[in-house]
């Protein structure tokens, strides 16, 4: 069963022009460990094959407000030409510190009688966020590389040549977005740590199928590794308080922030944000490494405009035994202990300090982030002193470079609706790493 990392490339990453094994062949009644079965071979049962456009010219980018008056049948993705983060109205000139080009250029996945879209911003160059109407998202990460050493943040990652979004089908049946990166220095971009290769398959029902992997450019080096693909963090239009994005809680008076439900039991870990920046938790440190190690979880975050969320699990490539989801309010979860921040270099590129702390009266939107999902050997206890030691693990980081992840993402109603689907998806077994399985879901 099991299939190594670099043969499955081969197949899946010959180009944009290729057909991708999006719906090839799944084996029948496999339930699978790890990641086996998360490969594609054959000898099981077909699905109907569906490919790249068949077009011939590349068409123009449209406006923001063409983009408000298109009508898909279904499910289509544009690109666009004058797109900003969160409703930012402010300068994006000059490139540095802007990203090169157009950082007004975007990538955007939209529904038919769905409120959310998928959006790819040249100027966040940085993994797409589930976006709502009233300009809030939840963005999921990517393969950043051990130590800081790199990643996308930084006036270099922003350039094109680093970070770039192909539109492989459009529309109006499943649309398929391909982003190739590469996590480089902030000083110097000549030599880049790892590069990665994500596939966004997205379907009528609103949701969305990632495929998340890299290869190491640095062999030798434990920057050229990564095993923090999925870093749950949200944007925020600037001047928006928690009481404007979460809803309340009546008996403590602060803030909902954000949930992970165990998909196999009613186990669930929640943490609540006040407006002096200090955080409290349902549950404990033990209660989330217990959630971290079933065969699947869901971590949302629970907007007033709708319940953003992400799974992953057993099924989809992420082993139970090496799963550790952090919370970042309280440290001894593994965390960094930031509880209620806010930071405001991200999503617009303004500055490369890499870090800058949202102040009230800042005109630039913000990002904060409650939970991040790690790949361990060796479960975070302190993250001051075991981040350094695991970042060290090269049978770790080997590991890790060597499988293939998937997740899904949609907008939930309720916290019970995001547990029942997320169970429904990871019950399907090897069907996590094809796309086409997750078009029946509700």
């Amino acid at each position: 069963m099991r299939i190594i990392r670099r043969n499955f490339l081969q197949k899946v990453m010959a180009g944009a022009g290729s057909l991708l094994p999006l719906t090839g062949t799944v084996p029948s009644g496999v339930r699978p460990e790890g990641n086996e079965g998360c490969s594609l071979e054959n000898g099981g049962e077909s699905l109907e094959t569906w490919g790249p456009d068949p077009i011939f010219e590349k068409p123009e980018p449209i406006t923001m407000a063409q983009l408000r008056r298109e009508s898909p049948e279904a499910v289509a993705a544009y690109e666009v030409s004058d797109y900003t983060p969160a409703g930012y109205q402010g300068n994006l000139a000059p490139s540095p510190p802007h990203a090169d080009h157009n950082p007004r250029r975007a990538v955007i996945i939209v529904w038919k009688n769905k409120p959310h879209r998928l959006v790819f911003s040249h100027e966040a160059s940085y993994d797409p966020w589930i976006e709502l109407p009233n300009g809030v998202g939840l963005c999921n990460q990517f393969f950043e590389g051990n130590n800081g050493w790199a990643e996308l943040f930084n006036n270099n990652g922003r350039k094109e040549r680093n970070s770039f979004v192909d539109i492989i089908q459009s529309g109006e049946h499943p649309v398929w977005l391909r982003w190739n990166y590469f996590c480089v220095n902030n000083e110097d971009d000549s030599q880049p740590a790892l590069r990665g290769t994500e596939d966004y398959v997205a379907f009528p029902n609103g949701l969305v199928w990632r495929r998340l992997t890299y290869s190491t450019l640095r062999p030798e080096k434990p920057e050229g590794y990564s095993w923090q693909p999925i870093d749950f963090f949200a944007l925020a239009p600037a001047g928006t308080e928690w009481k404007d994005l979460f809803p309340v809680d009546e008996l403590h008076g602060d803030y909902h922030v954000g949930s992970v439900l165990d998909a196999y039991s009613s186990r669930r870990y929640d943490v609540f944000w006040n407006h002096e920046g200090a955080a409290r938790r349902t549950g404990d440190a033990p209660l989330l490494m217990e959630i971290s190690h079933s065969h699947g979880f869901a971590m949302v975050m629970p907007f007033k405009a709708g319940f953003l969320f992400t799974v992953m699990g057993t099924s989809s490539g992420f082993p139970s035994e090496k799963s550790q989801i952090v919370d970042h309010s309280f440290k001894d979860t593994g965390g960094w202990g930031w509880g209620a921040a806010r930071w405001d270099h991200w999503p617009i590129g303004w500055a490369n300090a890499q870090m800058n702390h949202y102040k009230p009266g800042s005109p630039y939107p913000y990002h904060f982030a409650p939970f991040s999902h790690y790949i361990v050997n060796n479960p975070l206890r302190n993250a001051g002193e075991d981040y350094p030691i695991e970042a060290r693990d090269m049978d770790l980081n080997k590991w890790s470079e060597r499988h293939v992840y998937y997740t899904l993402i949609r907008v939930g109603e309720t916290l019970e609706s995001v547990r029942g689907l997320a169970r429904q998806w990871l019950d399907r077994g090897s069907g996590c790493a094809n796309a086409q399985t997750i078009s029946d879901l509700i």
